[in-house]
């Protein structure tokens, strides 16, 4: 029985890419002094992240798993919780809600 790969989508990457670009600018340009900036520079960080993600894993669920996991790791790291324990916990974390999507497909 032969599998059909799912076919990579070239927009993805070029999304995933001129978001990169775009975090490069935008970290330039603010200085992280606000809430409002720092949530932009996460959600610019995630969207791009997983963009890539996408086109990389072709898989969706798996894309937002590393997106959230990148994010979550840089905003602790931000807030100077710099333990390995967080860190386990974050990979712990992901490891179950990955398990947890499977099951219910």
């Amino acid at each position: 029985m032969d599998r059909h790969k799912r076919e990579r989508n070239p927009v993805l990457l070029f999304l995933g890419v001129s978001g990169l670009i775009g975090l490069s600018a935008y970290v330039n340009a603010f200085p992280p002094d606000s809430p409002f900036i720092l949530a932009g520079f996460f959600s610019l960080l995630a969207t791009s992240i997983g963009l890539m993600g996408a086109y990389v894993f072709r898989r969706t669920r798996h894309a937002v798993l590393l997106a959230v996991g990148l994010s979550l790791y840089l905003f602790l790291r931000y807030l100077g919780l710099r333990q390995v324990f967080y860190v386990i916990l974050l990979i712990a974390s992901i490891i179950a809600l990955e398990y947890l999507w499977k099951e219910n497909q």
